[in-house]
């Protein structure tokens, strides 16, 4: 494991000491993880051009067989459900970000979700928080094995999300301060003191039955200013 991989995941499970009372379960399920999970660096604004690069999955690693690239979308798919949660990961660490992206959820009943400055956990499981999507669940930030609940004072999203279609989603860090937006609406604007530093990303297809989730135009920058581009 290079210098550079230790320190990032020092630094994203940090703050975990203070959200999850079960650190030493959560470290070491971490550490397990590593002998699996390839090399992650902290990303470049030149790596930040090909966060996703819309023909493959060379900057991403998870079940192949659950995520795919199809017309320059990463498509996560089960037509029978699975039986945990599953997340195609970013091989790219960040710290302070903004990423843009078109997220398609079918049925919107089902649940997906962007972790964002979190780690590999438990087997094919991530920590740390995640701006959710699903019905009830738009637009909201939940701590992913990460206190195990919505975190601060959430707006739903659901009031102007298109059910089945397109929708714009936004997630905004800079320091210890998160917004989100969907469509153009503010759900999220926390200051959260425990949030993880840095940490990589995952797209989350959720345990349960057949689902489709679709990312496209991820655009990703880093050092922000702390303000939503999709908020009029």
């Amino acid at each position: 494991m290079s210098a550079l991989r230790k320190t990032l995941i020092a630094l994203a499970l940090l703050p975990f000491v203070a959200a999850v009372p079960a650190v030493t379960r959560l470290v070491h399920s971490a550490a397990a993880d590593e002998a699996k999970s390839p090399e992650t660096k902290l990303a470049t604004s030149e790596d930040a051009k090909t966060f996703f690069n819309g023909k493959d999955l060379s900057n991403w690693w998870g079940d192949k067989t659950l995520f795919t690239v199809q017309d320059g979308e990463i498509v996560g798919k089960t037509t029978t459900g699975i039986k945990q949660n599953e997340f195609l990961k970013s091989k790219l660490a960040v710290g302070d970000f903004r990423l843009v992206c078109k997220i398609k959820l079918v049925p919107n009943e089902a649940n997906s979700g962007i972790q964002f400055r979190s780690v590999p956990h438990n087997g094919n499981e991530m920590a740390g928080p995640q701006a959710d999507a699903g019905k009830g669940w738009w637009g909201k930030l939940y701590g992913e094995n990460f206190g195990g609940k919505v975190i601060g004072e959430n707006k739903s999203g659901e009031q102007v999300v298109i059910p089945n279609e397109w929708n714009t989603y936004e997630v905004l860090a800079v320091g210890t301060k998160v917004r989100t937006a969907i469509n153009g609406h503010l759900c999220v604007d926390e200051d959260i003191p425990n949030l993880p530093k840095t940490g990589i990303f995952g797209l989350q297809v959720h345990a349960g039955g057949p689902t489709e989730v679709r990312f496209k135009d991820l655009e990703l920058e880093l050092d922000p200013k702390f303000e939503l581009k999709t908020v009029k």
